[in-house]
C-alpha cells in the first residue's frame, strides 16, 4: 500500500527497483547516490527528523508567532494553570482560545517535528502489528511506516515531549523511532477506526432483530425492578444499540437525538447542523427496552410514563466523557426521548471565536465592559445564546470580579464562576435566586432566561442598583424584544434605563470548504437580495456535495448577529413608546446591522447561500 503522506519517487539513477518492506506498505524514497569529483560514490543522507528536543521557546510563544492566541490570552492560561496545575496547552484548548489542531501544529513546530493529518490516512495492518494495542491506546501513538533499510518507524504521536515512550518504542521493535506529530482527538479516531472499538447501530440491531425473530418473549413487559437490573448489564444488547446510536451521534457532530414512538416503529432522528435527519428505525416491540435504558441511565423513574421527566446521563466518547440532557415526554404512541448533547469544548470561546467581524467584537466589548446595566441576547432555542453569554462572561472573568448564573439546568462548567441551578420543584425560581444572589455582593449576575414578570423586575432592580446583568428573551429582533419587555409590564423609562445593548441571533450552515464552487445567482436570488438589473452578473458560492459534507453542502454553522447598543435616540424612543420599525430604523441609523443584513454580507462572502438564510431567518433580505 502507498504511504498518503510521502510520494513515490523512481527516479534512482542506478535504476534499482525500489527496496520492498518486509512487513508491507511502502518504503519512503531513497535519496540518489551523490558522487564526488574524483568519480567515487558517497552513502546517501538519510532524511534527518529531529529527535524530540525542548528548544529555548515555550508552547505559549510559538502559538504566539502563529497567530494562533494573544499576549492577553497566554497570560490568562498561564494565570489558571498556576492554580490547577493542568498543563498549559489543555488550558488554552479549555478556553477555546485554540483547537486540538492549532495546538498540534504548534507542537510540531515547537520541536522542528511534522505535523500529521490523520483525516483520511490508511493504516498498514503489518506495520500496526509491531507495536501492542494497549501501548498505542495509552500513550497515543501509532505506527505509520517502517523502513527495514534504514531501522526506522515512523510514528504519530499525540505528544512529543514524552521521549521515554520513544525509548520504549525502540525497545519493543528494534527500530529507532522517528516521531510525527497529530492532534489527541485525531490519534483516538484513528485507533478506533482501526480496532473498531464500538460496535455500530445498524450490526446491533440486525443482531436484535434475529433474535426477536426465534423469541417472541424478549421484549414482553416486566417490572420495574427488573427492567432496571438487566439494563444494568453493560452486555446487554439493548444496552449496547443505546450506546453505539449516542456514540454515532457524537460522531456525526449531532447537538440532539430525537427517539420517537411511532405506530409501527421507533424512530431515531439527529440534529446535525440545526437540520433533522432520519437515522434509524427500531421494531416496535423493543422501544420500551430502549426508553427504559435511557430513562435508567438519566435517573430518571422508569415506572412513570405519563408525567414529563428531566435527567442527565454521561458517556465516554474516546478520551472525552460527554454530558447529556435527557427529557421525556409522553405522546400517542408512548414516550418520546430527546437527548441534547452537551460537548464540552462548544462554549469555550471568547468573543473572538463568535466568528464576528472586528467592529461588531468591539460593540459587544463595549457592552459588556459597562459597570451596570441588563444585556440581553435574544433568539430561538438552539439559536447560540448560550455559547454567546458565556463567551461573554469568559471575557470579562477575573479574580476581581464576582460572577454569579443562574440557569435551567447548568449546562458547562465554568472555571471561577459560581453557577446556581434553579429548582422548581424545590420552589427556588429565577427571581428567587436572584433575589438571594444580590445578597452574595456580586459584581455580574446572569440570569439564564426572563421568562415572567417577576424575574424581569428583579433583573432591572438589579441593574439599576449597581450590577451588570446578563440575560436571554425569546424574541426575534432586537427592537422586538424592547416591545416585549414592554408587554410583560416593565415601564418604558426603566427600560430605556436599564438595558444598555441586545444582541439578537441566528445559526446558519456554512459552506463546505471542500465542494464550494462560484456560480452566478438565479433571478429568483436576485430578486430576493434585492438587487435589481445588474451591470455586469453577481457572482455566489455553494458546496456541491463531498464525502466530507456527506453530500450536503454545508459543513458546520456559522452565526448571524444583530447588535444594537442603546444611545440617547433610542432611549428617547423606547420612552415615548415608538414602534418597532421605528426603534429598529433608528439603531440602523448608528451603526446596527439588522440579521437580514449580516445574512446577505455573509452570502456575498461565500460562506453560505441564499436558501440557508432564507430558510432561518424566514423574511424578504429585499427590504433590509
Amino acid at each position: 500500500m502507498s504511504s498518503p503522506l510521502t510520494p513515490s519517487d523512481n527516479s534512482n539513477p542506478r535504476s534499482n527497483p525500489p527496496p520492498q518492506n518486509p512487513v508491507g506498505g511502502s518504503l519512503p524514497s531513497v535519496p540518489p547516490v551523490a558522487v564526488t569529483s574524483n568519480g567515487q560514490s558517497v552513502a546517501p543522507a538519510l532524511p534527518v527528523t529531529p529527535v524530540v528536543k525542548k528548544g529555548p521557546k515555550r508552547i505559549g510563544d510559538v502559538l504566539i508567532e502563529e497567530g494562533f492566541i494573544n499576549d492577553k490570552q497566554l497570560a490568562q492560561a498561564l494565570q489558571e494553570g498556576k492554580a490547577t496545575g493542568a498543563p498549559l496547552g489543555s488550558i488554552l484548548i479549555k478556553l477555546g482560545f485554540i483547537d486540538e489542531v492549532q495546538l498540534g501544529k504548534g507542537l510540531a513546530k515547537l520541536h522542528g517535528l511534522q505535523y500529521i493529518d490523520t483525516s483520511h490516512l490508511e493504516l498498514n495492518p503489518e506495520v500496526m502489528k509491531l507495536i501492542p494495542q494497549d501501548f498505542m491506546k495509552r500513550h497515543m501513538i501509532v505506527p505509520l511506516r517502517v523502513s527495514q533499510e534504514y531501522k526506522r518507524l515512523e510514528v504519530i504521536m499525540a505528544r512529543p515531549d514524552n521521549l521515554h515512550v520513544l525509548d520504549e518504542i525502540a525497545l519493543l521493535t528494534g527500530y529507532r523511532p522517528i516521531p510525527r506529530v497529530s492532534t489527541h482527538k485525531e490519534m483516538v479516531a484513528l485507533l478506533d477506526k482501526f480496532y473498531g472499538t464500538h460496535t455500530s447501530s445498524d450490526e446491533v440491531l440486525a443482531r436484535l432483530e434475529e433474535d426477536l425473530a426465534g423469541d417472541n418473549t424478549m421484549f414482553t413487559e416486566t417490572t420495574a425492578s427488573e427492567l432496571e437490573a438487566e439494563m444494568a448489564a453493560d452486555d446487554a444488547p439493548v444496552v449496547q444499540l443505546v450506546n453505539s446510536i449516542l456514540l454515532e451521534a457524537i460522531e456525526c457532530d449531532a447537538s440532539d437525538v430525537h427517539i420517537e414512538p411511532q405506530k409501527e416503529r421507533l424512530l431515531v432522528r439527529f440534529r446535525i447542523h440545526g437540520i433533522l435527519k432520519e437515522v434509524k428505525s427500531i421494531p416496535k416491540k423493543m422501544a420500551g427496552a430502549v426508553t427504559s435504558r435511557i430513562k435508567v441511565s438519566s435517573g430518571m423513574d422508569i415506572a412513570e410514563r405519563r408525567r414529563p421527566q428531566d435527567g442527565r446521563m454521561k458517556i465516554k466518547a474516546g478520551s472525552q466523557e460527554i454530558d447529556m440532557r435527557v427529557n421525556s415526554l409522553a405522546v400517542q404512541f408512548g414516550e418520546k426521548i430527546v437527548i441534547r448533547l452537551l460537548k464540552p469544548n462548544s462554549t469555550t470561546g471568547g468573543l473572538e471565536k463568535l466568528g464576528l467581524p472586528a467592529e461588531e467584537v468591539k460593540r459587544i466589548a463595549k457592552m459588556i465592559k459597562s459597570p451596570h446595566g441588563i444585556i440581553l441576547v435574544t433568539g430561538p432555542t438552539g439559536s447560540g445564546k448560550t455559547t454567546t453569554l458565556y463567551s461573554c462572561l469568559r471575557e470579562i472573568n477575573s479574580p476581581e470580579r464576582n460572577i454569579t448564573t443562574i440557569e435551567d439546568p447548568v449546562e458547562y462548567p465554568l472555571a471561577g464562576i459560581n453557577q446556581t441551578q434553579v429548582s422548581h420543584k424545590a420552589g427556588l425560581t429565577f427571581a428567587l435566586c436572584l433575589r438571594a444572589i444580590l445578597r452574595q455582593d456580586p459584581d455580574v449576575v446572569m440570569v439564564g432566561e426572563i421568562r415572567d414578570e417577576e424575574t424581569m423586575e428583579a433583573a432591572i432592580h438589579a441593574a439599576l442598583t449597581g450590577h451588570l446583568v446578563f440575560s436571554t428573551l425569546h424574541t426575534n429582533s432586537t427592537a422586538k424584544t424592547v416591545t416585549r419587555l414592554l408587554e410583560m409590564g416593565a415601564p418604558s423609562y426603566l427600560v430605556s434605563s436599564a438595558v444598555i445593548g441586545i444582541l439578537a441571533q441566528r445559526l446558519v450552515r456554512r459552506n463546505c470548504s471542500k465542494c464550494k464552487v462560484s456560480y452566478e445567482a438565479s433571478e429568483e436570488e436576485l430578486q430576493i437580495l434585492g438587487i435589481k438589473n445588474p451591470e455586469k452578473p453577481v457572482i455566489l458560492q455553494k458546496g456541491t456535495g463531498c464525502d466530507r459534507c456527506e453530500g450536503s453542502g454545508y459543513q458546520g454553522r456559522i452565526g448571524l448577529y444583530e447588535i444594537m447598543n442603546m444611545n440617547r435616540e433610542i432611549g428617547e424612543l423606547i420612552e415615548a413608546q415608538a414602534s418597532t420599525f421605528v426603534i429598529q430604523d433608528a439603531a440602523v441609523k448608528h451603526g446596527m446591522l439588522t440579521l437580514a443584513m449580516d445574512g446577505k454580507r455573509k452570502i456575498f462572502s461565500g460562506l453560505t447561500t441564499v436558501e440557508e438564510v432564507t430558510r432561518v431567518l424566514g423574511l424578504d433580505l429585499e427590504e433590509s
